[in-house]
């Protein structure tokens, strides 16, 4: 455990890389591995055209130089297919010896403590070996984040002490999912050339299997224990069901490129996918989870930005965007969608501004709550989709609110950008407390009991004394 840092200090935020929606160039149609050959050749290429007087004098270094080039950009290419599913394969499951190496630091984690604290201040803080990119999410006595640095690490929810480290293959953007003592992680960034879902074993984190998708995997799988199923996007590859003991494949559906978690209502599984690169479009499909089949489909204006969510009277709501996480663009764009459980679309409405996945709702409220690019919160009325209410809070958010729901008035917190945390009443915006950190976060905050989890590049520290919080509480 370290010593409770100084909330005031500032310090530089890193670039954070393009991540979900519409990019320039789509970069996961030429991934930066697919540019070395080409760079290798034009270095050789180069070579061959130097001024003749070189060229004489320096004719056989000069021609081993590009040789090596060459050779060096044919091993690249043939590395990468000997190490990638091909693409009929779509993905493959990896041997052993290829699975994501796991670094203990403390077998024994302390217990985490259940109770209640008599003010709302820092109980511990913890330096971050890693910048969270994904969680935290709790796993019994630990807590779980992926990260830039392409792990997921695990560290002790009593004092934040380091536990085990999972070194996946690509940065974790993804939060991981976790059903009794197993969890599930995916990995990747649009620039992915191939990225894979980890099983894992909780609390030791050892790895079950893992399955590589040519493409990327930017939102949690949704998972059944009972059926020993997982349901998953993999970008470019679409959406596959596997079997959750040991990976393999039960079937694949082509709807387009998915960066979106599924979920299942009576019997049916929805996802949102973009089915063509080169238009503003998202659709809504409404799938049997057997197999795939497809029953209904929507089409709605935008890219995907976050998963559908149930909404209240059988609902679904989705939010799509142009543009992308991170830093505001003159062309960001987003909206909000309400179908119904039938395929129809209920309402359209079009945001100040891009939505953060994922949104937070109140059901029993009537209302859905979304975290804005340009550091905005907004309420809107699921009936309609009319302004609940809204409250500017900072410049930039770059992780969406965290709701607590079961409270005597629910609690959204949220973190901005440069490190301002404010604490409102979900039903209405009202703040009910607000400090400083030392930088945001990629990462949302997380309530867990009475317990606050609030990260930062560097740190994470857990505030106590939530409880005191809630509305009529003095």
């Amino acid at each position: 455990m370290t010593q409770m840092p100084d909330f005031q200090k500032k310090s530089p935020r890193p670039p954070f890389p393009r991540l979900s929606g519409r990019l320039g160039i789509f970069p996961a149609l030429i991934p930066l591995i697919e540019l070395v050959p080409w760079l290798l050749g034009l270095v050789g290429a180069a070579a061959t055209l130097t001024p003749l007087a070189v060229w004489r004098q320096h004719r056989k270094k000069l021609l081993a130089f590009a040789t090596l080039c060459f050779i060096g950009a044919a091993g690249i290419v043939a590395w990468k297919h000997a190490h990638i599913p091909t693409e009929e394969q779509g993905s493959r499951l990896l041997a052993p010896a290829d699975w994501p190496k796991l670094t203990v630091q403390d077998p024994a984690p302390p217990r985490a403590e259940t109770k209640q604290y008599n003010d709302f201040s820092p109980i511990w803080s913890a330096h971050l070996k890693n910048e969270p990119l994904a969680g935290p999410v709790v796993a019994g006595d630990l807590l779980l984040l992926g990260t830039f640095a392409s792990t997921v690490d695990a560290i002790s929810r009593a004092d934040g002490r380091p536990v085990w480290s999972l070194q996946k293959h690509e940065p974790v953007f993804t939060n991981p999912v976790v059903l009794n003592n197993i969890g599930f992680v995916g990995e990747g960034l649009h620039t992915a050339v191939a990225a894979g879902i980890t099983a894992f074993s909780l609390p030791d984190g050892k790895v079950l299997w893992e399955r590589q998708f040519l493409s990327h995997v930017e939102s949690p799988p949704l998972v059944s224990a009972a059926e020993h199923r997982l349901w998953t996007g993999a970008g470019d590859e679409s959406l596959w069901c596997l079997d959750t003991r040991d990976g393999s494949v039960i079937w694949r559906q082509k709807i387009g490129h998915i960066d979106a978690t599924p979920f299942m209502r009576d019997g049916t599984l929805y996802v949102i996918s973009w089915p063509d690169a080169k238009v503003h479009e998202t659709k809504l499909y409404a799938l049997d989870p057997a197999d795939g089949a497809v029953k209904w489909n929507v089409p709605l204006k935008g890219d995907i930005m976050g998963s559908p969510q149930p909404g209240p009277n059988g609902t679904i709501l989705i939010t799509t965007a142009i543009g992308q996480v991170g830093p505001p663009q003159p062309a960001d764009k987003g909206w909000a969608h309400a179908v119904s459980g039938e395929g129809k679309l209920l309402w359209t409405v079009e945001l100040p501004n891009l939505s953060l996945p994922e949104v937070s709702i109140l059901p029993d409220k009537g209302i859905v709550i979304h975290t804005l690019k340009t550091g905005e919160l907004r309420a809107l009325n699921i009936k309609d989709g009319s302004v609940a209410w809204t409250v500017k809070v900072g410049k930039e958010f770059d992780a969406p609110a965290a709701l607590r729901a079961d409270t005597n008035r629910p609690l959204l917190a949220a973190e901005t950008a440069d490190g301002l945390v404010t604490i409102r009443d979900a039903e209405d915006g009202t703040e009910i407390r607000q400090f400083s950190v030392k930088n945001g976060s990629y990462a949302s905050p997380l309530f867990d009991g009475d317990l606050l989890y609030v990260t930062t590049p560097n740190e994470i520290t857990a505030f106590g004394g939530v409880h005191l919080l809630m509305r009529g509480t003095k």
